[in-house]
């Protein structure tokens, strides 16, 4: 593979850039081929996942590589090739249908709650021939199965989220959640779901990959039988997220100890990059103060 030349990589999405706000003027949506598959992109908002996969060609594409091949090099995930992927918080399906079509797993469970999220994820399964391997699942994930509030961004499709309930009146606000739209989702827990769908693919689940803006705590309420198993998670930890969805991060941090016995994080810089530090999992709520309670974020994998 001839690597560009980050100056170059640089100007190259700066164009890209300029085509995506051109584009915009004219169209709602454009299809395009990145690096993780084909995809029609939602164009009426300046819709940050799309604009993304539209500028770069790829979306997380780094981390879902370097997770999977530390996973792999600690025989924590089956060979290329084998098993399934659960992909929570699926949002147009860049992740599960990246893995798939580089040929990371046999099958994939995307489940995704909002409704406009949904019919790109299974245009975009469809676009790239998948309908066979993917089994898309228009729910929230939760603790039980109910009717749950949606929030929606008006500016960040992956930044829907269930409302549980509402945060006081003076929580910190950082995104104008309190001004968004809301409509009602169905929502389910993991082993519900999972039961429901076992027998359309022969290949066990052997990877959890989510993200829902901080309200994961709920999900893994929901999924102890399937956790109960040796399937490591691949994690968003979002402390401000966490503490908005009503769960707060201690009730989180023991969530995880009760499920996990360490949680990893990469490296950082260049050299970094493939190597993961262990944490045992009592420094879950340090690091997630480490964080803090703003926009910042991290992705963690936790494993028994």
């Amino acid at each position: 593979m001839i690597r560009v030349p980050k100056p170059l990589k640089r100007l190259q999405w700066k164009l890209r850039m300029l085509q995506w706000q051109v584009h915009r003027q004219f169209q709602d949506s454009v299809t395009l081929e990145t690096k993780q598959g084909v995809f029609e992109l939602p164009l009426a908002a300046n819709e940050a996942v799309s604009r993304h996969l539209y500028v770069r060609r790829e979306f997380e594409l780094d981390w879902v590589e370097s997770s999977l091949a530390f996973l792999r090099r600690r025989n924590l995930c089956p060979a290329r090739g084998q098993g399934t992927v659960l992909d929570i918080g699926a949002n147009n399906g860049v992740i599960a249908i990246g893995m798939l079509a580089a040929n990371e797993f046999a099958h994939a469970v995307a489940i995704e709650p909002d409704p406009t999220n949904f019919a790109f994820l299974c245009g975009n399964v469809a676009a790239n021939g998948l309908q066979d391997r993917v089994t898309c699942l228009n729910f929230a994930v939760s603790d039980r199965r109910s009717v749950l509030e949606f929030e929606l961004s008006d500016d960040n499709f992956g930044d829907h989220r269930v409302r549980r309930c509402r945060p006081p009146a003076d929580a910190c606000e950082l995104f104008n959640e309190s001004g968004r739209d809301l409509i009602r989702v169905p929502a389910d827990t993991v082993d519900h779901l999972l039961s429901g769908v076992a027998h359309e693919w022969a290949e066990p689940v052997a990877l959890v990959w989510i993200d829902v803006q901080g309200y994961e705590g709920y999900v893994f309420q929901g999924a102890t039988e399937l956790l109960a198993g040796d399937i490591p998670v691949v994690a968003e930890l979002w402390p401000y997220g966490i503490d908005r969805s009503g769960i707060g991060i201690d009730r989180y941090a023991e969530i995880a100890a009760g499920l996990w016995a360490a949680f990893w994080t990469e490296r950082r810089g260049g050299f970094g990059r493939g190597r993961f530090n262990r944490h045992p999992i009592s420094e879950l709520p340090d690091y997630m103060a480490h964080l803090g309670r703003t926009a910042r974020h991290a992705n963690v994998i936790y494993t028994r």
